[in-house]
């Protein structure tokens, strides 16, 4: 998995890790790391693209085939995407020599998808995280399979017409009967995307 890098001003201490949208590239999402760079010197931010590339284009990637909403073809391709999100935050904390605990990981649309799903039922926790537009899937079993909990905090638009914010209001509720501590905020006006508000929100956690 390849994709920018925005190295830190001071000694790498902490690395975010940004997972991107369905259809866009790790380009997509770096921004916000130079918006953040300034308050956050000692921090390496990496934003791969996903493994897998769009019919339509070719800078297009996606993490799972998302031509179907239905229930469980999501489920399919979170569970064919997770090995690959898994070996990648391995690889980065081995390679930077980075404890798990010291990254956090935002995700936005499909990445905060597999960021809640896959994060919690790694050995290892990590830092935090941080999703914007999101859901959270639960596969048969989910509850038992959550092994490390970890601060979250969740943005949505109100107007989000691709995946509904009242999906955000679940997951908190969800993640917070597992014992998770969760933040969340929504945003009257705003669509599927990211505005100054959410960013201000990801930086202050």
């Amino acid at each position: 998995i390849k994709g920018p890098i925005l190295k830190s001003i001071d000694k790498t201490e902490n690395i975010v890790v940004f997972l991107h949208g369905y259809g866009a590239n790790g380009n997509d999402l770096i921004e916000i790391g130079k918006h953040w760079q300034q308050n956050l010197p000692s921090t390496l931010f990496l934003s791969p693209n996903a493994p897998f590339n769009c019919e339509w284009g070719e800078n297009a990637y996606q993490w799972f085939d998302l031509t179907s909403i239905a229930p469980e073809k999501i489920g399919e391709g979170l569970q064919k995407a997770g090995p690959y999100l898994n070996q990648y935050l391995d690889h980065i904390s081995d390679f930077y020599k980075i404890v798990n605990e010291k990254i956090l990981v935002v995700g936005f649309s499909q990445g905060t998808m597999m960021a809640l799903h896959h994060l919690c039922k790694r050995k290892k926790e990590c830092a935090g995280l941080i999703g914007y537009s999101g859901l959270l899937f639960e596969n048969e079993g989910f509850d038992s399979e959550v092994t490390s909990k970890f601060p979250i905090r969740l943005y949505h638009g109100k107007q989000d017409e691709v995946i509904n914010y009242e999906f955000t209001e679940k997951a908190s509720k969800k993640l917070k009967s597992l014992g998770f501590s969760v933040d969340y905020d929504l945003n009257e006006s705003l669509g599927h995307g990211i505005d100054e508000n959410g960013l201000d929100f990801g930086l202050s956690f």
